[in-house]
């Protein structure tokens, strides 16, 4: 079964100084990156380690700002998990649709750095009704 994890793209907090967007770095690399190396006590690391860990091969993640409204967020990009994470920081990612030129708006928000898509009614419409239109084939093998 494939899981879907919501996954933020700003490093160094939501905005301000210090803030960077990171997914032209991670759609180079193939990458996603929770971020806070060297800061694993953080409680903010703690709280979201474990959703990495649970990502596994075939997975999709959805990059995800949200808007001001804190009621939707805007897909900038859409990848599959091509490695687990080994290192508690990253997962391979093949990153297959860049909608940054054209975003996507979803009538959902999800705060958190990196959330697992709950298995509920809504988000199974959620994902059926949006994310999965904007893969098209990218999950066939």
């Amino acid at each position: 079964m494939t899981n879907y994890f919501m996954v933020g793209t700003i490093h160094g907090g939501w905005h301000g100084q210090g803030a960077r967007e990171m997914l032209d770095d991670w759609i180079a690399a193939g990458d996603w990156v929770l971020g806070w190396h060297d800061l694993e006590s953080d409680p903010s690391y703690q709280k979201q380690v474990p959703n990495l860990a649970l990502m596994g091969v075939g997975d999709v993640l959805i990059a995800k700002q949200m808007n001001n409204d804190f009621k939707t967020m805007l897909v900038k990009a859409i990848g599959v998990v091509t490695e687990p994470s080994v290192d508690g920081h990253s997962v391979g990612v093949n990153w297959v649709g860049d909608f940054r030129s054209s975003p996507v708006t979803l009538p959902s928000s999800y705060r958190q750095t990196v959330t697992k898509v709950s298995d509920t009614p809504k988000s199974r419409a959620l994902i059926r009704d949006h994310i999965l239109p904007l893969l098209g084939d990218s999950l066939q093998t």
